[in-house]
């Protein structure tokens, strides 16, 4: 019955969830796809620290190097740091959590990538992992479990702390639904690619409430290059080449990611600066006049990346129409009313009032 009557309560607040962002950004290109990377820790607290590697300063290089990459690999892509030198933005460590997540969600972040490594009291626990949210109520529990005397005060949410039935928590429940497919395409990704460099791959983990994903209002993830007291792990990454291939490995993690998002492969670029082949195809090309399928209408403009749209992220434009409801997103392009059509029942699984209109110059026409 409770579980019952959160879902009930998910689906009421859902609306709420997808007017809660800003209406900055209606124009019909899309804008900047915009990445954060958190190089976790920094200033009093050094993370783990095992012989002469301390998490902090280890994965601040690997950061950089992120950002490096990517500046080749997406000339388009916008990437924030958290922090690029040994600072903090808080003493109190769940408050530093919640104010890097706040950060990521001023700069209007599409995907949130927090580097750390990792440190176990058994040293022959070993591997790579990327964290996801979870509030599984099931998979909450495993909060205490996870959280080891290595652990930051601060880093998790106690479980026992959050109210199910606050406003606060639906609203993030909402945003996990939503989000949780984009984070874990990300996560596996990830994974693949670090263990291709001969680290054990552990997959992709959820159970513990991390501060700063419940906090993020997008797709995230938390990126542990290994264990740091496994010998085999400190060994590797203790070597001159695991901060460049740990980097490249999260580069392309997240170049993947923004391609499969976008369904195209326009500006991302390989190290020797070769095109990448597309995962996705995208829509038809954008014509000017035409068919569409229009999606909402609105009494006032809203953000083409609202998390209403979900799925069409990347893919919704603005046609402007006539009366009250004047605001009017759309997805797609079709020179046929038929061929609009063909793509109206899937639309129709997630906005079942969309039907199909005809524009020409920006606007919707009769």
């Amino acid at each position: 019955m409770r579980n019952l009557i959160i879902s009930l309560l998910v689906l009421l607040l859902l609306p709420m969830v997808a007017n809660a962002s800003g209406a900055q950004n209606v124009a019909s290109s899309a804008p900047r796809r915009v990445v954060v990377i958190d190089p976790g820790h920094g200033g009093p607290r050094p993370g783990k620290v095992h012989r002469d590697i301390v998490e902090k300063d280890y994965v601040l290089d690997v950061s950089k190097a992120v950002r490096e990459k990517l500046g080749r690999k997406m000339p388009d892509l916008k990437v924030y740091m958290t922090r690029s030198c040994d600072s903090a933005y808080h003493e109190k460590q769940s408050t530093d959590n919640r104010r890097r997540a706040e950060f990521a969600n001023s700069v209007g972040a599409d995907l949130y990538v927090s580097i750390h490594a990792n440190a176990h009291p058994k040293s022959s626990v070993s591997g790579c992992e990327v964290w996801v949210l979870t509030l599984n109520e099931k998979l909450m529990q495993q909060n205490s479990n996870s959280a080891t005397s290595y652990a930051d005060e601060g880093d998790f949410i106690d479980v026992s702390d959050i109210d199910r039935s606050s406003q606060g928590f639906m609203v993030a429940l909402a945003r996990q639904l939503e989000n949780e497919p984009f984070s874990r395409f990300f996560a596996e990704e990830c994974c693949e690619n670090m263990s291709k460099y001969g680290l054990r791959n552990l997959g992709v983990k959820a159970g513990t409430v991390y501060t700063v994903l419940y906090f993020f209002e997008g797709p995230g993830a938390i990126v542990e290059l290994g264990y740091l007291t496994n010998d085999n792990d400190y060994n590797y990454l203790k070597s001159k080449k695991s901060k460049d291939e740990m980097a490249e490995a999260i580069s392309d993690a997240i170049v993947a990611y923004f391609t499969r998002l976008d369904g195209s492969s326009a500006d991302a670029q390989t190290e020797d600066g070769a095109a990448d082949a597309a995962v996705e195809a995208t829509p038809a090309e954008e014509l000017t006049e035409g068919y569409a399928i229009q999606l909402i209408s609105s009494l006032s403009e809203v953000d083409i990346y609202d998390y209403q749209f979900k799925g069409y992220k990347g893919r919704v434009r603005l046609l402007m129409g006539t009366g009250r409801y004047k605001y009017k997103y759309c997805y797609g392009s079709y020179a046929t009313a038929e061929e609009a059509r063909v793509d109206l029942a899937e639309a129709r699984k997630t906005f079942k009032d969309a039907y199909v209109v005809r524009f020409k110059d920006g606007a919707i026409v009769q």
